[in-house]
């Protein structure tokens, strides 16, 4: 944690001063230079540094402008999402859910509640959960390449949350397989036992995925008659989320 601490000083530190040497980090935040010099020797390897060739100084690189820009992504996203989550609520009398990815979890940024309340359990904002078990999880896992899902498959150590949780990579290769086809997913039950959820991608304007929406509800309510009619409605949601994002895939 210290070591954590130091090197956030030393990232403000160098931010303050727009470009600095060891010596003057060293003297902006007490550090010897020893120190400043390894930390720094990190964020330079991990592009979070650069370095002036002639005078030698660091400033911070584009890295953070990269980080920025997928900040400002997520709360644009947030906004204009907002009413079609509300409307999905209102159509479905389900809760309306939105997910972005982070690493190999997925972390919920907003939710519309519907007059049910059971469901501010595991899709609650901020909260964090797998991609292998969760409606919004499978449908990212759906858009790797072999390579990419080969590698996620092997570092990931998959917990059976329920009985019905899909753990063997013969049972996940199959479920993405039927998604890729029907372009939504399903949490039946995975998750958390009684409940079910239908989600599907949301792309911005260069066509990547950026977020995902998903409808949540008791298993008793989201019948498996309902999931289809589900997924179309929460494709056209994400579809005309997509759109105000710039994704036009005419282009």
């Amino acid at each position: 944690m210290k070591s954590l601490l130091k090197t956030l000083d030393i990232i403000e530190a160098v931010a303050e001063a727009g470009s600095a040497g060891i010596h003057e980090i060293s003297a902006m935040t007490s550090f010897p230079p020893s120190t400043i010099h390894r930390i720094v020797t990190t964020l330079v390897e991990r592009h979070y540094l650069k370095q002036d060739k002639e005078n030698k100084k660091y400033s911070l690189s584009f890295r953070f402008l990269e980080l920025g820009t997928k900040a400002e992504q997520q709360f644009q996203i947030n906004a204009i999402a907002r009413p079609h989550l509300e409307r999905l609520v209102a159509e479905t009398k389900e809760s309306a859910n939105l997910a972005v990815k982070d690493g190999d979890n997925m972390v919920y940024l907003d939710q519309v509640q519907s007059d049910h309340s059971m469901l501010r359990l595991f899709t609650r904002p901020n909260a964090r959960v797998p991609l292998y078990s969760t409606g919004v999880g499978k449908m990212f896992l759906s858009q790797m390449n072999e390579s990419d899902l080969d590698k996620y498959l092997q570092r990931t150590r998959r917990i059976r949350h329920t009985p019905y949780t899909l753990i063997t990579r013969e049972e996940i290769r199959e479920e993405l397989a039927l998604i890729r086809a029907q372009g939504f997913s399903v949490d039946n039950e995975e998750m958390e036992e009684g409940v079910r959820c239908v989600a599907t991608l949301i792309f911005d304007h260069t066509g990547q995925p950026t977020a995902a929406v998903s409808i949540s509800g008791a298993a008793i309510r989201i019948t498996p008659k309902r999931v289809a009619p589900l997924g179309n409605l929460i494709k056209t949601c994400a579809s005309a989320i997509s759109g105000e994002l710039g994704f036009n895939p005419t282009y």
